[in-house]
């Protein structure tokens, strides 16, 4: 007699993550949502200062799996820069890049052994700088101009004949046109990218997280750009590698040896040999930066490279 013929196995659709040629991760797609993003509370997180916090999505459709760019504009499918919000199917050996990373998907059924699982993605060694944003163009309130004031507009035609009345309602424009203006935009002085720099050392008061004044004003504005980041994983390990790349302009790379509890090294690059020299960063800031984003009970040993 012949034996009944076994239903074939099917495995699902994987998801492999390359790094420098290298697959460093595994994942079968056997959910229905996989965010990824740099913070480890995603599906997905890839650790790296170019990846959002929310950098995009794969959705389980009726079509198949689709990727999605949640707004970042930095994923690219087949070599193809997607466009923000705008799904696209992941058809079968599909490469998709986000950031240094190359994700490679393949259908279930059709896939290789899988490499060996790792627990975590590597940290980068390569200690790369954080480029800053470029500098806010300066955008100041518009000042009165012309020889009458605009007031006359809004006064009977008799008083438009008197060019001396013109001259003299001038003096109240100027003055009250530059408080209208800011009243008109009150929201803007309170936004990281677009506050008066005066205020940013305020700001970042109220919210616990002290600026240094040495810091260049576009590190200043991004290191507001992200306080409740920061708090959320303040006492992390992701956390204190985050406020060391806004911080100091730099990757650098939290140890925790098992064997140690309650202590953590932390290696980075010596602030006098930034690439980028400006000399913003010194080993006395970089250690107040790590005392202040670690527990209390966490002792921590800064070893520079």
């Amino acid at each position: 007699m012949t034996e009944p013929e076994r239903p074939a196995v099917t495995t699902p659709d994987q998801l492999f993550v390359q790094l420098q040629g290298e697959t460093v991760k595994m994942l079968s797609l056997d959910m229905n949502l996989l965010s990824i993003g740099r913070t480890p509370d995603n599906g997905l997180s890839l650790p790296h200062p170019s990846i959002a916090i929310r950098h995009a999505e794969v959705r389980r459709q009726e079509e198949g799996f689709v990727i999605t760019d949640l707004g970042n504009a930095e994923t690219y499918l087949a070599g193809r820069k997607l466009a923000p919000h705008q799904p696209q199917v992941l058809a079968e050996g599909a490469l998709v890049q986000v950031g240094p990373y190359v994700l490679a998907y393949l259908a279930g059924g059709q896939a290789p052994a899988p490499p060996d699982k790792v627990d975590a993605l590597p940290v980068l060694a390569d200690f790369r700088p954080v480029r800053l944003p470029p500098a806010r163009p300066r955008l100041p309130a518009p000042r009165a101009e012309g020889h009458a004031s605009a007031y006359l507009d809004f006064l009977p035609n008799l008083y438009t004949e008197s060019e001396f009345l013109g001259r003299y309602l001038m003096i109240f424009q100027s003055i009250w046109e530059p408080l209208q203006h800011r009243q008109d935009h009150l929201p803007m002085y309170f936004a990281p990218a677009t506050a008066p720099q005066a205020l940013l050392g305020y700001m970042a008061a109220w919210l616990g997280l002290e600026l240094d004044p040495h810091w260049p004003e576009a590190r200043q504005r991004l290191w507001l750009r992200e306080a409740m980041h920061l708090l959320r994983w303040r006492g992390t390990r992701y956390g204190l590698m985050r406020a060391i790349e806004l911080g100091c302009g730099v990757s650098a790379q939290v140890i925790e040896d098992p064997k140690l509890p309650f202590s953590v090294t932390v290696i980075m690059p010596d602030p006098g040999e930034g690439e980028d020299g400006s000399g913003d960063v010194t080993r006395q800031s970089a250690e107040q930066l790590i005392a202040r984003h670690l527990p209390a009970h966490v002792q921590y040993q800064l070893r520079f490279v």
